[in-house]
């Protein structure tokens, strides 16, 4: 049962963390404009990365042009968790001590570093750091520009310590969307109004470490039943539910998943009107992707798991009872191919820059992502765990043999951003930008896994002309992200009603995100 419902969780970061998410969305592109400028670059198109960011803006590239660029990042991801006074009274009422459940209490804070990458799957890196690029050439004579560039419009993941008290949602997790190859094409429509568009060929990737267990009042019983039988002394030759323990506390075992699809491919549209000097109005529509992610599970059963259910199994009538009922069979460990269809939300922006004075330009944007597609997510199983029958039983409208369905309700959502370029001499700009980024994961959604509640993103940063024909740009950036469930109030986190996972049932949570970007890019003539 335990590792469905962790599967589940595991589902729900993926949700969280899409390419479209609100969380990671835009912040590992490497655009040090749209950076600085709080990501309002609808209008205010940057160069080649406008293949992302509005197709329309590659028509203002001039001769053959190459960008290189670098990203450099950490995300720190910090949680806490605190006892509530129904809590004290549950472990009261069910003749718990306190000191029974290790992770009631405690915080934990992580900055390490675990990213999913192509062909080495989830991988420790010392810092997020990438290095991408692109290339855009004008032909004159067909009056129109092409370009290609390489992107990720998410990279994040983290790595907790060993022993961490939210170890039960992740103790190492990494989510990778890069776009490798990306033919795009702008052209005029009229002399105020050019069209973009663009297809992307994308890698998607998800990895996930974690233990898991199950504070559930099926486990309070189950604790309670057995430890009746075993005062009594004839009963370990009929049944042996004495060798382990299987209680709401109980570590069931570790979780590890990665899969991922090499082609999963989108498109871009976009559109930018410019009827003066001082204005201009952009438009930009990305589709959303829908991919099945293909891998591997394995999992690793813990002690207690395994002498209960191997204890169980030692004798004719136990062995008899796990027939009948599915029950599990004691077994050390579990592998085999696993599958997610996989859903990208399609996404909305529009924006307006405007030059207020010579020197000073204003940008404002709008942006609509379809996040509320995220309604549910299923995972499917080649070789299903054993466990399987168990929560078919339990909850048939989320699980069957060899599937299991896991609702989400996340919510589509509006942001906005604004951006500010001063041009203080004609070499040097200077550049600041803010970014409301809005919460998509409702309050009875939250949990540790994707700990992403309403965000904020302060830029700032700068464009030099070294010489003719050169440009290199800075931005930086840092983004932060609070979130809270109190007790009994998430069905993904601490909902002790919740039957398919909820490993800090009735405790307090708080958790909160905090990114520090680093962009930088130099484009030239070739």
């Amino acid at each position: 049962m335990m590792n469905i419902r962790r599967f589940l969780v595991w589902v729900s970061f993926v949700t969280c963390s899409a390419a479209h998410a609100q969380l990671a969305q835009n912040l590992t592109v490497g655009s040090a404009k749209a950076l600085s400028l709080g990501n309002s670059v609808t209008a205010d198109t940057p160069g080649i990365d406008s293949i992302h960011y509005n197709p329309a803006g590659l028509y203002q590239v001039k001769g053959r042009q190459y960008q290189l660029k670098v990203i450099a990042g950490r995300f720190t991801v910090t949680g806490e968790v605190e006892r509530s006074e129904r809590y004290n009274r549950l472990m009261d009422q069910y003749g718990y001590a306190y000191s029974d459940d290790p992770v009631a209490e405690g915080a934990s804070s992580t900055e390490d570093v675990s990213v999913m990458l192509p062909f080495l799957g989830l991988t420790e890196i010392p810092v997020l750091m990438a290095p991408l690029g692109g290339a855009a050439v004008e032909v004159k004579d067909r009056n129109l520009v092409w370009g290609s560039s390489v992107f990720a419009p998410m990279i994040v993941g983290y790595q907790r310590g060993d022993g961490s008290p939210l170890r039960y949602q992740g103790n190492e997790l990494g989510l990778t969307h890069l776009t490798y190859f990306s033919p795009t094409v702008a052209f005029p429509i009229s002399d105020e109004l050019t069209f973009g568009v663009g297809l992307h060929f994308n890698y998607t990737g998800v990895g996930i470490d974690l233990d898991f267990r199950l504070p559930n009042a099926i486990l309070v019983g189950v604790d309670s039943f057995s430890g009746l039988l075993c005062e009594l002394p004839e009963i370990d030759a009929v049944v042996n539910v004495c060798e382990g323990d299987l209680g709401p506390f109980t570590d069931i075992g570790n979780i590890e998943v990665e899969v991922e699809n090499y082609l999963n491919p989108s498109f871009n549209l976009g559109m930018l009107w410019q009827p003066s000097d001082w204005f201009r109005l952009g438009m930009v529509y990305q589709s959303g992707a829908s991919k099945t992610l293909k891998g591997e599970y394995q999992i690793r059963y813990g002690d207690d798991w395994l002498d209960f259910f191997s204890g169980l199994n030692g004798t004719a009538v136990g062995n008899a009872v796990t027939g009948v009922l599915a029950l599990p069979k004691g077994l050390e460990k579990e592998q085999g191919d696993a599958a997610l269809e996989f859903t990208i939300p399609q996404h909305f922006a529009t924006g307006v820059s405007v030059k207020v004075t010579p020197s000073w330009t204003l940008n404002v944007d709008l942006k609509w992502t379809d996040t509320a597609q995220w309604d549910e997510f299923k995972l499917e199983f080649e070789n299903p765990p054993e466990f399987l029958p168990v929560l078919s039983f339990l909850a048939p409208d989320q699980v069957s043999a060899s599937t299991l369905a896991f609702p989400r309700e996340y919510e589509s959502v509006w942001s906005w951003a604004l951006g500010v370029e001063h041009q203080y001499t004609d070499r040097l700009a200077l550049r600041i930008g803010y970014e409301d980024r809005g919460n998509a994961i409702p309050a009875n959604k939250a949990d540790y896994l994707a700990p992403f509640g309403e965000a904020y993103l302060l830029g700032a940063g700068f464009a030099y002309v070294p010489q003719q024909g050169a440009l290199l740009e800075l931005g930086i950036g840092t983004l932060v992200s609070r979130s809270s469930a109190p007790d009994n109030t998430s069905s993904n986190v601490n909902d002790y009603n919740q039957l398919i996972y909820n490993p800090y049932a009735g405790v307090n949570v708080k958790t909160s995100v905090r990114a520090y970007l680093l962009e930088l890019s130099y484009h030239a003539q070739f």
